[in-house]
């Protein structure tokens, strides 16, 4: 016969960020923009109103802001439907790296499911994307689901 015990009491803060959190939080964002090609000279957490903080201190080239500006605003407009309702009729979704997306995949985005129409190679790890039906071009900078036709792929499909 089972028994029930009385749930634990949960403080209303344990999950409020803490000193330990913002210092590891200040390491993981150093190593992630260093990987971006951005060199920040100070990145320290202090605490502001008594709220832990991270402050950040630093430099980077214009290009380097453009691609970091255009991935934190791509994954600021990431579809707000599931992808199964993007999905176009007779293709497949398909995680690729920029260096695998071809022209005329289906990129979902922004609510709704472009085709890539042209791209163009930004750098080893990104390509720049126009879209048919956007009228700027979107920068692909790391792997993404893509849409492909069912005809494009090299192995027998189950039926």
């Amino acid at each position: 016969m089972p028994t029930s015990s009385p749930l634990p009491y949960v403080p209303p803060d344990l999950n409020d960020p803490t000193e330990k959190d913002a210092s590891a939080t200040a390491v993981r964002l150093v190593r992630a923009l260093r990987g971006c090609g951005v060199f920040l000279e100070q990145v320290v957490p202090e605490s502001v109103s008594g709220r832990p903080v991270v402050a950040v201190r630093g430099r980077m080239n214009v290009r380097t802001a453009e691609r970091l500006a255009a991935g934190l605003e791509s994954l600021a407009r990431r579809p707000a439907k599931p992808l199964e309702e993007l999905r176009p009729g007779g293709t497949l979704p398909l995680e690729v790296s920029p260096d695998q997306v071809k022209v005329g995949d289906h990129l979902p985005l922004d609510g709704g499911c472009y085709r890539i129409r042209n791209m163009r190679g930004a750098s080893g790890s990104s390509r720049i994307l126009e879209l048919e039906g956007r009228q700027l071009p979107w920068i692909m900078t790391g792997p993404r689901t893509v849409f492909r036709p069912t005809d494009q792929f090299q192995f027998p499909l189950p039926t």
